[in-house]
């Protein structure tokens, strides 16, 4: 894969820079308590490298209209406990209490910024890097930054504009967590040894199916095991009865890009048969119970 540039290699010192991370975690439907704080644990490292800087963490949890879209005060929290050190965290995205609230940082400081999809040109904004770099959010934090470092591996792939668009305005570095991920897929991609078999599950069901595409008419793998909610489309789309609860459930989430993502799937069943594992069995949840 093409190089990036890292955090080994520029001087960031001093600068104020703005770190991109997912941080996005599963939490407790009542108290909103953390279920899994691994995804926060894994931006330890780029943090570590930054300690003279002024660090500004840009982060999202959930999407609006799910139970779990909250402020980033709980991660913020977490993450100073994890750190042993404090994180100060602002009720704003790039308005003034968040300029202001950076303009007064200094070498060594962390600041959270609320839940970027709270802003509705994170979510609406259509358009290539230049559309992205255009929007309220980049012009006003690129104006009182340095650099831009982008640690957000598992959202990488999202078009917007807190991924996306200040790489056009700002240095762009990886941080240690993308760098990492990026030299694994690599080596994946590259030189996969034979024969090479995909994992794919949870609930992103329609980036897996995409994923899964791209891998077996790419001959990057050879064979697709399929999991959770993404085996339960492939086992709906070959002809097991779920029940009209778990399909109703699957397109609540996957939303405006159902027919899309079924095309696809049923696609890849038709000229891959030997190729997508379903499970043979499944589990049921009767009651709160696992049978």
């Amino acid at each position: 894969m093409a190089k990036v540039l890292t955090l080994d290699e520029v001087d960031l010192e001093g600068r104020t820079v703005l770190v991109r991370v997912d941080i996005n975690s599963p939490l407790d439907p009542i108290n909103n308590v953390f279920l899994d704080d691994t995804r926060i644990r894994r931006i330890i490292p780029t943090l570590n490298k930054l300690t003279k800087s002024k660090v500004v963490l840009l982060a999202h949890q959930s999407r609006p209209g799910k139970k779990d879209f909250t402020s980033t005060l709980g991660h913020s929290r977490e993450l100073g406990r994890l750190l042993g050190r404090n994180v100060k965290w602002v009720d704003d995205i790039y308005g003034k209490k968040a300029l202001t609230a950076i303009e007064n940082m200094e070498d060594g400081d962390l600041l959270m910024l609320n839940n970027v999809r709270m802003d509705e040109g994170e979510m609406t904004t259509k358009g290539d890097f230049v559309a992205m770099s255009e929007t309220m959010m980049v012009q006003n934090l690129s104006m009182i930054a340095d650099a831009f470092v982008n640690d957000a591996f598992a959202c990488a792939h999202r078009s917007s504009p807190s991924i996306v668009g200040f790489t056009n305005v700002l240095p762009c570095v990886a941080g240690e967590l993308m760098n990492y991920e990026l030299s694994k897929l690599g080596r994946a991609l590259e030189n996969p040894k034979r024969p090479c078999i995909a994992v794919l599950g949870g609930i992103k069901v329609d980036d897996s199916v995409v994923v899964a595409d791209n891998m077996l008419r790419g001959g990057i793998s050879d064979h697709i095991w399929v999991t959770g909610g993404v085996a339960n489309l492939f086992l709906h789309l070959s002809g097991i009865d779920l029940g009209e609860l778990n399909v109703n459930f699957l397109k609540n989430e996957i939303k405006e890009k159902w027919d899309e993502t079924v095309a696809i799937a049923s696609a890849l069943l038709k000229d891959f048969p030997e190729c997508i594992i379903m499970p043979s069995d499944v589990a049921l949840n009767i009651t709160g119970n696992r049978v």
